[in-house]
């Protein structure tokens, strides 16, 4: 209610003053005077108004303070410790759930193995890529690596020997790749 009336104080010395600049045109000198006297008066007030806003306003906020240690205290201890055991309860859940999403992620990955050397037992066994053994690399590796070169024949060792674009032949061995033969190795 306060700010309010200072609101329509505020605004009538306003419209005083814009009311006054615009007869102010032909009046006299000490019309004139009169008019900045009042002038002065009402930017007082006004200054005064808001003070007081501004008390009113630290005055509201204290009341709320207390009015929210005085909930606060009303609540009493049983809150707070209910609060305390729900908090807890929920941690408690939350554990819970990592260890299922671990057990679950471990299950995962065994299932995978487990799969994987099922898959593995049924296909034949590939030798380790480090060292050329010799041997020679699967069905589908040998069409991906050679491509449309021509197919010349199998050597001693039983691998599949192909002729290049520019003549050379050579064997896809154990890695996937193009293994060249010298010209004393070729058939």
């Amino acid at each position: 209610m306060k700010k309010l009336f200072a609101l329509l104080i505020t605004l009538l010395c306003f419209g005083v003053t814009l009311d006054g600049v615009a007869q102010d045109e032909k009046k006299p000198k000490k019309e004139k005077a009169k008019d900045k006297a009042e002038d002065k008066k009402d930017k007082k007030e006004d200054k005064k108004d808001k003070k007081e806003d501004k008390a009113d306003k630290k005055e509201d906020k204290k009341d709320k303070k207390e009015d929210k240690k005085d909930a606060k205290t009303d609540k009493g201890k049983k809150d707070k410790l209910e609060d305390k055991a729900d908090k807890k309860e929920d941690k408690k859940d939350k554990k819970e759930d990592k260890k299922d999403k671990k057990e679950d992620k471990a299950d995962k990955k065994e299932d995978k193995a487990d799969n994987a050397d099922k898959k593995s037992k049924g296909s034949k066994v590939k030798p380790s890529a480090k060292d050329d053994d010799g041997k020679e690399a699967d069905g589908s590796t040998r069409k991906k690596v050679a491509g449309a070169d021509k197919t010349v024949g199998k050597d001693d060792k039983g691998r599949t020997i192909y002729q290049g674009p520019r003549g050379g032949q050579y064997y896809i061995n154990s890695n996937g790749n193009k293994t060249y033969l010298k010209a004393d190795d070729k058939l």
